[in-house]
């Protein structure tokens, strides 16, 4: 297993019990046979390893819709892994820090709509496509956290469903 996925699984351990905001680098690393040097070597701080760790869950799941799954597709698999890793991304996101993962999470959204977008040959740089992005990209990331942080009391196709319809036209248009 490489290092990365090491602290990354200590991490988790730690996010079962505790806010992300409550954990320090000492006790990630605790919880491997590696050093905080090693850690370092590899991570800025805490905030880069649970953003290492959202890319991973990303790449997987919505990420998918510039390869080989429909939005609809990639956003139910991306909510399923929530359901699976809720207690971990509800300690993770309820973390207070500029840095932490609901910025982090915003930003990943934002390049992944720009990806597709450009690939379904939408002007991305255009001033109210780069606004529609960012509505779509804080708007939805905001609904997703919330959903997850009160217990994800709604269906998740049924989220996704809302989702989809309140999104900006001149992104929908491009969403098959």
């Amino acid at each position: 297993m490489n290092t990365k996925k090491i602290l990354a699984e200590s991490l988790e351990k730690l996010l079962i019990k505790k806010n992300l905001d409550e954990i320090q680098v000492r006790e990630i690393v605790a919880g491997t046979s590696l050093s905080r040097k090693t850690f370092y070597r590899h991570f800025k701080d805490k905030y880069d390893l649970v953003g290492w760790y959202f890319d991973q869950i990303c790449e997987i799941s919505f990420g998918r819709i510039t390869d080989d799954l429909s939005w609809e597709e990639a956003l139910l698999h991306y909510l399923d892994i929530y359901e699976d890793k809720y207690r971990i991304l509800k300690n993770a996101y309820a973390s207070s820090d500029i840095n932490g993962l609901r910025n982090y999470d915003i930003s990943v959204t934002k390049k992944t709509y720009e990806r597709y977008l450009a690939i379904k040959g939408a002007d991305i740089n255009s001033e109210i496509m780069h606004f529609a992005i960012d509505i779509a990209s804080r708007g939805g990331t905001d609904m997703v956290i919330e959903w997850l942080i009160n217990g994800k009391k709604m269906d998740k196709t049924k989220l996704v469903s809302l989702l989809k319809q309140t999104l900006p036209k001149d992104i929908l248009i491009y969403i098959d």
